[in-house]
Order: C-alpha cells, then sequence, then structure tokens
C-alpha cells in the first residue's frame, strides 16, 4: 500500500474523483455545463464559461517555474488553501494530530482544528532558531502526526531552516507528511526542496510574495503524484477563477521574469538597509531579517503602535511570537521612508525616479522598468533581436540609468513589431520616470564614432517632435533593419513626449546607427541630470 493510500483518511477511501464538465475544447458546442450561453456583460467574453479546474498551461509553467513535474503539482487558490486541502484530506476529526513548530503561521492549526484533529507543538529556541531534535521529541511522543508543518524561512520570526534538516525529519518519521511551506522561498538563502518531493515530502509554493499576486490567490502544493491525486479529490470545483488564471500567466510570461529577479534583489537590498538602520534604534530590542519582512522585539508595543496609527502606517503585531514582537514588511521606499519616521530616524529622500511599464498587443508582449537614479544602474535587455538588445544597452549605458526590458513577439515573422512596440514602451517608461520633470536638464547633444558623426538634439520639454536627418545603404546591421532606426526614434519621441533631432553621417552602417544610439544616450544623460536645481526647466515655470 503506498504512503498516501495509509495515510489518507479511510472514511474518503471511496470518494470518486470530482465529476465536472472540464475545460472547452474548441471546435465544440458546449452544452455540458449549464452555462449562460451569452456573452458577459462585465469580466471578459468568456467569464460566463466555467474555467479549467486545472489549467495545464499554468500547471506546467507552474512546474517549470519550481523545478518539478505537472503531476507532482496542484494549483491552488494561494497556499493557504493547499494547507486547507492536506487537512482534509489526511486528518480525522477527533483522532489524528499535527505538529506545528511555534511561533509560526497560524493557518496551519486553523485548518487543522476546523478538521476536527489535534495540535502539538515543538517551539523554535529562544533566540528563534530552529531546533531539529524538539521537532522529532514531538513527533515521537505518541502516535505519529499525520502533517508536520515547516515554515521556511518562518512566518513571523525569519528563521530559515536547513533543508538538510527537513531531508533528515523526513527521513525519520515516514508515516507523517512533512511539509516545507517556502511561501518566501525566492527571499531565501537556501536551496528549494521541490526538485526533491516526493516520499513523505511536500512543498508549498505561492505567487503572492515574489511575484506580486496576493489578490489573484494562486499558490501550490508540490508532492507525489498519489498524494496530489488525494487533494484533487478533495478541492472544491473550478477553484481558480478565470482573472487569476490569467493574471498568473501575464505575470510568469518569460518577458516579465527579468522584472520579477530585479524586484526581488531590490526588496532584499531594502531589507537589510531598514535592518541595519532600525538595530540602532534604543527601543529596538532585537531584530531578526528574512523572506520579505522583519522581526522585531521592540520595549514598548502599545506606545509604537499609538505612533503607527497616527503615521497611517500598519505592521503585525505579534505578542504570541514574543512580548514586543513586531512583523515589518518591506515596502516601497517612500513606505519604508514613512516606517523609519516613526522611530525617529529622517531618512534622507533618494531621488527614486523609477518606473515600470507592462505593454501587450497582438503581436508584442513587453516588460519594462527603469531607474534614473541607480547608484550600481543594472541592465538586463531581451528584446529577441541581438543588434536590437546592444543598441538598447548603449541607450542605458551612455544615459547612466538602470534597465531592465524584455519582449517576446512575432520575430519569426520580421522585428519591425518588437522594434516599434519596444521603443514605445521604453519611451513610457522614461516619461513616467521623469515624472514632474523638476530639476532635470531637459537638453542634450553629439559625438563622433570613427569615421562618422552623429548628432542628437532632445528636449524633454513634454511636447513630441522628431526629425532624423541620416540614410542608410545596407539592409541590416546584424538582425536589426537600418530602415527602422529613424522609426525608433520617432516612436520614444512620441511615448517619452519630447523633441528628439537626430541627424547622422559616415561611411559604415554598423558605426551610423550605433553611433545614433550611444548618442542618444548621451543626450539623455544631460537631460536627466537634476545638478540644475529643483524648479521647471523653463523661463514659463511650466513645461
Amino acid at each position: 500500500m503506498s504512503l498516501a493510500d495509509r495515510l489518507v483518511r479511510p472514511d474518503l477511501k471511496d470518494l470518486p474523483p470530482v465529476d465536472l464538465a472540464g475545460a472547452p475544447i474548441p471546435g465544440t458546442i458546449r452544452l455540458d455545463a449549464n452555462e449562460n450561453p451569452y456573452e458577459p456583460l462585465a469580466g471578459g467574453p468568456t467569464i460566463n464559461r466555467y474555467p479549467d479546474p486545472q489549467p495545464a498551461p499554468l500547471r506546467a509553467r507552474m512546474a517549470d517555474l519550481y523545478g518539478c513535474q505537472p503531476d507532482q503539482l496542484w494549483v491552488t487558490r494561494g497556499s493557504d488553501d493547499a494547507i486547507d486541502l492536506l487537512c482534509r484530506a489526511f486528518l480525522r476529526p477527533g483522532e489524528d494530530r499535527i505538529v506545528v513548530v511555534e511561533p509560526t503561521f497560524s493557518a496551519y492549526a486553523q485548518f487543522a482544528r476546523i478538521q476536527g484533529a489535534k495540535v502539538d507543538a515543538a517551539r523554535l529556541t529562544d533566540d528563534y532558531v530552529f531546533d531539529e531534535q524538539a521537532v522529532l521529541d514531538v513527533c515521537k511522543q505518541g502516535i505519529a502526526p499525520k502533517l508536520l508543518f515547516l515554515c521556511t524561512p518562518n512566518n513571523p520570526t525569519a528563521t530559515p531552516i536547513d533543508p538538510d534538516a527537513v531531508r533528515r525529519i523526513a527521513a525519520a518519521l515516514p508515516d507523517t507528511l512533512v511539509i516545507a511551506d517556502e511561501a518566501y522561498g525566492e527571499f531565501a538563502d537556501t536551496t528549494s526542496l521541490a526538485l526533491e518531493v516526493g516520499g513523505n515530502m511536500v512543498v508549498l509554493r505561492t505567487l503572492s510574495k515574489a511575484y506580486g499576486l496576493a489578490g489573484a490567490r494562486i499558490g501550490c502544493a508540490i508532492a507525489d503524484p498519489e498524494i496530489i491525486d488525494w487533494l484533487a479529490r478533495v478541492s472544491p470545483p473550478y477553484p481558480l477563477p478565470t482573472p487569476s488564471i490569467d493574471a498568473a500567466m501575464k505575470a510568469l510570461a518569460p518577458e516579465r521574469m527579468p522584472v520579477h529577479q530585479a524586484r526581488i534583489e531590490k526588496l532584499l537590498a531594502d531589507r537589510t538597509g531598514l535592518a541595519q538602520q532600525l538595530r540602532g534604534v534604543d527601543e529596538v530590542r532585537a531584530l531578526y531579517e528574512g523572506g520579505s519582512y522583519l522581526f522585531l522585539i521592540v520595549a514598548d508595543p502599545q506606545d509604537l503602535a499609538r505612533r503607527l496609527a497616527a503615521a497611517g502606517v500598519k505592521v503585525r503585531f505579534r505578542p504570541n511570537a514574543a512580548p514586543g514582537g513586531v512583523r515589518v514588511s518591506i515596502g516601497t521606499d517612500a513606505e519604508n521612508r514613512a516606517l523609519l519616521a516613526v522611530f525617529g530616524i529622517s531618512a534622507e529622500r533618494p531621488q527614486g525616479r523609477r518606473a515600470a511599464i507592462t505593454r501587450d498587443t497582438g503581436e508584442t508582449a513587453i516588460v519594462v522598468e527603469v531607474d534614473l537614479d541607480a547608484d550600481d544602474p543594472k541592465r538586463r535587455i531581451d528584446t529577441g533581436i541581438g543588434f536590437y538588445d546592444h543598441m538598447l544597452d548603449q541607450i542605458a549605458g551612455h544615459g547612466g540609468f538602470g534597465l531592465t526590458l524584455a519582449c517576446t513577439g512575432d520575430t519569426h515573422i520580421d522585428g519591425h513589431h518588437s522594434i516599434e512596440d519596444v521603443a514605445l514602451a521604453l519611451g513610457e517608461a522614461l516619461d513616467a520616470a521623469v515624472g514632474d520633470r523638476k530639476g532635470i536638464g531637459r537638453f542634450g547633444f553629439a559625438l563622433p564614432m570613427d569615421e562618422t558623426s552623429a548628432e542628437v538634439l532632445i528636449d524633454l520639454s513634454g511636447r513630441p517632435f522628431a526629425k532624423f536627418d541620416g540614410d542608410f545603404s545596407d539592409e541590416k546591421v546584424g538582425d536589426f533593419p537600418t530602415q527602422m532606426t529613424p522609426h525608433v526614434f520617432r516612436s520614444l519621441a512620441d511615448s517619452m513626449r519630447a523633441a528628439i533631432h537626430v541627424r547622422v553621417k559616415g561611411d559604415n552602417d554598423h558605426h551610423k546607427v550605433e553611433a545614433c544610439f550611444k548618442a542618444f544616450g548621451r543626450a539623455l544623460r544631460q537631460g536627466l541630470a537634476t545638478a540644475g536645481g529643483g524648479g521647471v526647466p523653463s523661463t514659463k515655470g511650466v513645461l
């Protein structure tokens, strides 16, 4: 008998799979689901149809993301839903028990108690270190627990758990499902266990944290396929709303992944910076960092709560974890400054001119993120057109700003749509990052390159205009059509709301195209510079 069959509730042994109409099949008439056949009046053209209970594309994409097979993964309504399904499938009321490691995420005990199961707890050490032996001691008292929940890193204390410790615990408890909750796994230094699920090990993941989809409620359980089969049998029908499925697929599209990675890196850097500043505050008695949050122990939580309320800043007080325990999520720069101000820290306001743009059309899907004031500007560019990537890198490199840009487009037809739409999206992102244009240099200039000279005049005035003076004899440079060069600058001018004049002369078309992009980057560097004071760069007082 398999582990899943041994552990599942005996009264569910004859429970059949859920009987559903399933996903619509193109080319068929769907009269099997008692749906309203007419186009809906809100929510999109397909919202009148039941969604696929487990959409294969999303299941496959998440399996790729976490390094498992699709039949090892069950998509759930956030990882909370996965916890509930595990309790429903395996816990008998009044007979079975789970073990948690307190203080930890309250949902484990909550769902087990709703199911009528007993909850036993081991504890972290006094300084919030995971105690492997203490967990095993509690698990080996009496009947084996059906479920052991290990949150890594732990919520709220930020405690990491060594993956080797999880492996040893799973080997020592062959009749217990050992569940590693990696909700904050993208922010952890440890290796995910999702790559090696099987036997009695289960991993939980979510798109709520690192991928910004808390409102969509998409997570998953990763386990042996026989365990996944039992989760499927106790799942509600059609658990995933169509808008959530669509949001998840868009968020996990290849062109979005570099931006997710950049944001994770920034949150981690901001977490470190906040921790350093708060450790110097007298009222903070102890501080632990992990995940996308900090866990503080403060001297007077009531006084802190009053000051936070007055400032309109919300955090989570966790007195069950420790007297004075407070969990603080890492926010935006402005939100972090507001938090620091409550602790009496006047953080210097960074210029922080950033913007992120997504642009989806029938031909392209693009994401752009720019950081005009990055101390160490990073550049990650992938348009599917190698020479164009190089040219965009020249713009950002010579412009002195951080750029993350990715495009999935119909380059199998030609590069036109990708080149044009990327220029429009980049211009829109630059325009948004510049904001009200106060303090910028506004104007900018020219450069020589071997036998070529390129002059770019730019006015970040908010009024679009484009003029290109130059021609090319070669049809392409690399995989980039030279005829698209004027088009790129016209698109940038339109979406940046800038006047851009380009003049280029020379003998080598490679040099001429590259000189245009480099000169544009240099012109941008001048125009975006903020050393000229804080006012609007116009004698009119307005642009």
